[in-house]
């Protein structure tokens, strides 16, 4: 996942895939997985990117 690219809040912990879209991904350093439901810390902060990239 790039720095650069805001994802959805709730897309995989890995990869920021969303769910419908996963199946199975390939990402350096993770290997091949499934989706994984991000924790609430990363939630927040993904939110939080979002809300700081639409500010003027």
């Amino acid at each position: 996942m790039s720095a650069n690219r805001l994802v959805a809040p709730s897309s995989c912990h890995y990869c920021g895939i969303g769910r419908h879209e996963h199946f199975g991904r390939w990402t350096t350093g993770v290997g091949w997985h499934t989706f994984v439901p991000p924790d609430q810390t990363l939630i927040k902060a993904r939110m939080l990117a979002r809300r700081a990239a639409r500010t003027p």
